[in-house]
């Protein structure tokens, strides 16, 4: 792919979710006025139980969508005033095609079905965090305060104490540890929520997957030898991924052996992977009766989320080893990443991987159809949407108090008798959504954006996917249920000692 045509993909693909706020004014962005008596009632399904919130008068319009699967929230849109929600991004806003997209996509979610209005404050540097964060507080509108990333943790606590008044929610922050080592005696902030994510259990489910890929080919007469990682900066959420990811392929490789009765080809016997003191035919084993498939992930921190070419540069070197798949973490970097995956595929007169990708956070799959195996999504937009939702219903600052202002979206979770689900791996039902936007955008820019007519892309994912031997979905299905009834954990490496102990076991 020469230069001149992959900066037009970009700009083509970043068209998408540039528009992505446009899209919800479709359907209205503004609240009735103090002077209008219609209430309108948006009911949403999201489960756990019926809670109503009455902040208006008038006759009601019932509207029903479903988003998850069981029970309803209903909440009606005022008859007076405006209430609005501020998201403040990360480092480089809209555009990234996961992080700061799904944290607007929530927000433009929001807008549509509660009736609120979003601010939208971009982070261009570190800098920008407090004074964005406080541009937004000082709106007496402004009920709520989304900051997006893990690196405004500080700034949240700054200006969350600073403005008691306002509800602060962080997505993927250390704010209340921060609290808790600063000012224990308000400890938790009662206006501040940390929205964490399993991010290692869904990784555990791409890892299993990629691994089992590999398993697949070699069957067939390949060489793959590994499965790769791509990561942004060295920081412990991203510990979470690593690790998740590594035990996932490890599992895996175990569930082969015990379905088929052997070891999986070159992926699971080859003693490339390691020799020497502890070391057992091709598995690593510390101690008697503990083996692991350490080595399999080649993974690398480019310790960036932002610089496109060092995607690239980290992912060919990984597939020319012999990776079939590459996990995106690192936001934007994907993009490199298929940049290495097209080159392979146009040199060996590819149509369909391996090799593939994996993406993350968002439903990647429609970048580059046939091969993005799948996407480990980590709904950052249920992470606005819950907190926009608690917010309005009056249970922000409850949820705060019960959970020591953290509310963890994961497999299986519930928060309050809610069902607050954040991680899943991606499906062909999610793909239209993420198509959807993409035809609304070209409808609003008139500029061609999606790689392909909405329904080649689909019909060529699900070629892809119907193209692999069932027994792999079937394998991590079986894992997703496993870890939703407690029978497998998936480690949660958060700190240094862990971090160590899990890369010496896994590579």
């Amino acid at each position: 792919m020469n230069r001149k045509s992959a900066l037009t993909r970009l700009e083509a693909i970043l068209a998408v979710l540039f528009v992505v706020a446009l899209i919800a004014a479709g359907v209205g962005w503004t609240m009735p006025r103090a002077a209008e008596t219609l209430t309108e009632t948006i009911t949403k399904t999201v489960g756990g139980e019926t809670v109503t919130v009455t902040v208006g008068a008038g006759e009601t319009v019932t509207k029903t969508e479903t988003i998850v699967k069981t029970s309803t929230v209903t909440v009606e849109k005022p008859a007076m005033g405006v209430v609005k929600i501020a998201v403040v991004s990360d480092i480089g806003g809209r555009g990234d095609l996961s992080f700061n997209d799904m944290a607007f996509k929530g927000g433009d979610e929001a807008v549509r079905d509660f009736g609120v209005e979003m601010i939208e404050l971009i982070s261009k540097t570190e800098a920008d965090y407090v004074p964005n964060l406080e541009t937004a507080a000082r709106d007496p509108d402004v009920k709520l305060i989304v900051g997006v990333g893990f690196l405004l943790s500080e700034a949240l606590v700054e200006v969350a104490r600073k403005y008691p008044d306002k509800n602060f929610a962080g997505i993927d922050t250390f704010s209340q540890a921060i609290v808790k080592d600063k000012y224990p005696d308000e400890y938790p902030l009662p206006n501040l929520l940390d929205i964490k994510y399993e991010e290692h259990k869904g990784s555990a489910l791409v890892g299993a997957l990629g691994c089992l890929l590999a398993a697949y080919y070699n069957e067939q007469g390949a060489n793959y030898k590994y499965i790769g990682g791509v990561f942004g900066i060295e920081i412990p959420v991203l510990w979470k991924f690593e690790i998740g990811y590594k035990w996932g392929c490890d599992w895996a490789l175990k569930w082969y052996e015990d379905r088929f009765g052997k070891r999986a080809p070159i992926i699971g016997e080859d003693s490339i992977y390691g020799s020497g003191e502890g070391w057992q035919d091709g598995l690593y084993c510390p101690e008697a009766g503990q083996c692991w498939y350490k080595g399999r992930v080649l993974w690398t921190y480019t310790g960036t989320f932002s610089d496109i070419t060092k995607g690239y540069e980290a992912a060919k070197p990984m597939f020319e080893q012999g990776a079939v798949a590459v996990y995106n973490i690192a936001g934007p970097l994907g993009l490199g990443i298929n940049q290495a995956v097209q080159e392979l595929a146009e040199e060996r007169g590819l149509e369909m991987g391996p090799p593939f990708w994996i993406g993350v956070d968002a439903n990647q799959d429609w970048i580059n159809p046939g091969f993005i195996i799948a996407s480990m999504m980590k709904r950052v937009d249920r992470g606005v949407y819950y907190a926009t939702m608690l917010t309005l219903i009056g249970k922000f600052r409850d949820v705060v108090r019960e959970n020591e202002g953290v509310l963890t979206l994961g497999i299986g979770t519930k928060i309050g008798g809610l069902t607050m689900e954040g991680i899943s791996v991606s499906t062909l039902a999610d793909l239209d959504e993420f198509i959807e936007m993409g035809v609304r955008a070209e409808e609003l820019t008139g500029k061609k954006v999606l790689p392909m007519p909405p329904e080649e892309i689909k019909a060529k994912v699900k070629q892809m996917r119907d193209s692999i031997a069932p027994w792999i979905w079937e394998a991590v299905a079986e894992l997703e249920s496993k870890i939703r009834n407690g029978q497998v954990e998936v480690p949660l490496v958060v700190t240094e000692d862990a971090i160590a102990k899990w890369r010496e076991l896994l590579g």
